[in-house]
């Protein structure tokens, strides 16, 4: 990653012209993890025209350690707000929480470039992804139907994921005025009810979306004091070690949320003269080159 022309620190952040995001570590077929490459392409295409970005991209083969909320949020933040273009690559291998609910706060940062690249999942080649019958991209993560070990860790995932975005929703509370979060056990009248048993991953989704475009947006936390942590935050109910049908069933939970969430993007995400949606590695490069030309950048 050193070869690149990344900023890495606060001081450099003023030279930020694309924020270059979304999807990081993959899980291979074995359930190994693995540092997604199929942004390298586009960052090598940024370093060769001198092009200053930040990638969040962290992996413990480039960091000695995975992407820690606390310790990376302020300075990729500060990325966002920089940046001229933002891109978010949004993987058929994992499952794009962070990456979502990234895209959803960018309804705050109006007449802002925003490419969204729905990419295929495979290195070396540069193929439209794989995608339903209605034309939405899918979920489709390696091992998850037929390995052992990989069914763990995509497990895992599954819950680190599910806990995340309850963690981001609670965070984003804070920051949007037309966001509020309620913890009831009872039936209230919120626009939207999660519950601490389903991962209600395109529901936060559309939440923050609806909330960051100004419109009052209500979500209420269900399941009580026993579905929240020990700092309040609400959290996904789930087996440490379930049993292997029930490991299965949820897992088809996980798979359907993924899909779930990458229709929910398509569909919620106003596509403007801001906006665009590519597939390919060469349609982002010709996005970045036509809009880095627009903003006088190149």
């Amino acid at each position: 990653m050193l070869r690149w022309n990344l900023a890495s620190n606060m001081d450099e952040m003023h030279d930020i012209r694309v924020f270059s995001g979304g999807s990081c570590n993959i899980r291979d077929a074995q359930g190994n993890l693995l540092r997604n490459k199929e942004r390298d392409d586009i960052n090598d295409w940024l370093t060769r025209q001198k092009i200053r970005f930040y990638d969040p991209q962290i992996h413990p083969d480039t960091h000695g350690r995975e992407y820690e909320f606390e310790v990376d949020h302020i300075l990729e933040m500060e990325a966002r707000r920089q940046a001229l273009v933002s891109l978010y690559e949004i993987s058929p291998r994992t499952f794009g929480a962070a990456a979502s609910l990234e895209i959803a706060m960018d309804e705050f940062v109006k007449e802002h470039a925003t490419i969204i690249f729905f990419s295929d999942g495979k290195d070396g080649i540069d193929i439209i992804p794989e995608h339903s019958p209605a034309g939405f991209p899918l979920f489709v993560p390696f091992g998850i139907r037929d390995n052992e070990t990989a069914k763990q860790a995509h497990y895992n995932e599954m819950v680190k994921n599910a806990n995340r975005m309850r963690k981001y929703l609670m965070r984003f509370a804070q920051d949007l005025d037309t966001l509020t979060v309620t913890f009831s056990s009872h039936r209230v009248d919120a626009d939207i009810e999660v519950t601490p048993y389903r991962m209600h991953a395109a529901d936060i989704f559309e939440a923050v979306v609806t909330a960051a475009a100004g419109k009052r947006m209500i979500v209420n936390f269900a399941g009580g004091d026993d579905s929240r942590d020990e700092k309040g935050n609400p959290i996904f109910l789930v087996p440490n070690n379930p049993a292997p049908v029930q490991r299965n069933i949820l897992l088809d939970q996980y798979v359907d949320e993924g899909n779930a969430l990458r229709k929910a993007i398509s569909n919620l995400v106003k596509i403007n003269v801001y906006v665009r949606v590519v597939y390919t590695q060469r349609d982002v490069i010709n996005a970045l080159e036509d809009l880095m030309r627009i903003k006088k950048v190149l």
